[in-house]
């Protein structure tokens, strides 16, 4: 099988994105892993490597095939836009960084669409500052659901065994409850079934399905998502073959995901499922979109704007998500030599 290629955007050039990327190229994992070629504007890699002591260079290449050509103390760059950018000072997002963000990932995702690269990992953005920058999407997720044409996907976030996939994601709690259809669920669930099965070798996923309410609602007491929602999205799901379970009390679920011998979790908001990834895995926490005709990963943190530019941002939950990202690639490979 040959060595699998993986894109990585910049992310927002005055977070701590490009000192993640370098310091991960430094610990020299990502070459043992895959090709790893950066996507963004190659000056603001420069500077990092000065803010983190990196001694490595910065080596501009049009294509990712083109990375080969590169040695082992360099990290290949595509530029993602050919225009003359402003300063850039560390930890100061506006308009402009939004956009030197958004466009690596607009170029980066074409080259993956168009066969030039096998995955994508992205560096961290601020979702208020591609706003800004005239990018209205919640987040990532959407923005590449939105170029890949997926009209069906979820988020899911993996810390080591545990993988929790959300139904809803950035919205506010007061919306939460009006957004549990029954349809979303079910959709949900079909979009965790078949990414578990055809991109992390779960042949036979069993996913445990939170409750929204209290105690699972107490037969309606509580509340009446789980009677008129959530059992009926599960029941239909079972009726196509998926193994779903629930719905539990989210107080109990996470700590009998092994006794229920689950595969994954799906939580019905975002705190309900994240709070307790990040109790068990903060630092190395992945995000993955399912349902993309690509395969995408993030690590599990933001821009931090107050640390940026000091060199002291942890590179772990990045070089994570490069690492599952070569992870689902190989399963992909693998299943579809298997199928020919």
């Amino acid at each position: 099988m040959n060595n699998p290629v993986v894109l990585i955007t910049l992310g927002d050039p005055a977070g701590v994105g490009p000192e993640v990327i370098v310091r991960s190229f430094g610990t020299g994992r990502l070459r043992k892993l895959a090709t790893a070629v950066v996507v963004g504007p190659p000056e603001f890699l420069t500077r990092a490597l000065q803010s983190t002591a990196v001694r490595l260079s910065i080596e501009e290449v049009d294509l990712p095939r083109e990375a080969s050509l590169v040695g082992e103390l360099g990290i290949p760059v595509i530029r993602s836009s050919r225009r003359v950018l402003p300063p850039v000072q560390w930890g100061r997002g506006g308009k402009e960084t939004g956009r030197i963000a958004a466009e690596a990932i607009i170029k980066a995702t074409k080259l993956v669409q168009t066969g030039e690269a096998d995955a994508l990992v992205t560096g961290p953005v601020c979702k208020e500052v591609l706003n800004l920058a005239g990018y209205d999407y919640p987040g990532q997720t959407e923005m590449l659901a939105h170029l890949t044409n997926a009209h069906r996907f979820a988020m899911m976030l993996v810390g080591g065994e545990l993988r929790v996939a959300l139904v809803t994601t950035h919205c506010a709690i007061s919306e939460v409850a009006s957004k549990i259809t029954k349809r979303a669920v079910l959709e949900k669930l079909e979009v965790l079934h078949q990414d578990l099965k055809s991109r992390f070798g779960v042949d036979s996923p069993r996913i445990g399905v939170s409750a929204l309410n209290p105690h699972a609602g107490e037969g309606g007491l509580f509340g009446k998502e789980e009677i008129e929602q959530i059992q009926p999205a599960i029941k239909q799901a079972k009726a196509k073959g998926i193994e779903a379970l629930g719905p539990f009390p989210a107080d109990t679920l996470f700590a009998r995901r092994a006794q229920l011998k689950l595969d994954a979790i799906l939580a019905m908001y975002h705190d309900q499922g994240l709070i307790p990834l990040k109790l068990t895995s903060f630092g190395h926490g992945v995000n993955v979109t399912l349902g993309l005709p690509i395969i995408r990963t993030s690590p599990d943190h933001g821009t931090a704007f107050d640390i940026a530019g000091q060199g002291t941002a942890d590179p772990t939950s990045f070089i994570e998500a490069f690492k599952l990202a070569t992870f689902m690639v190989r399963k992909v490979k693998s299943r579809s030599a298997c199928i020919s």
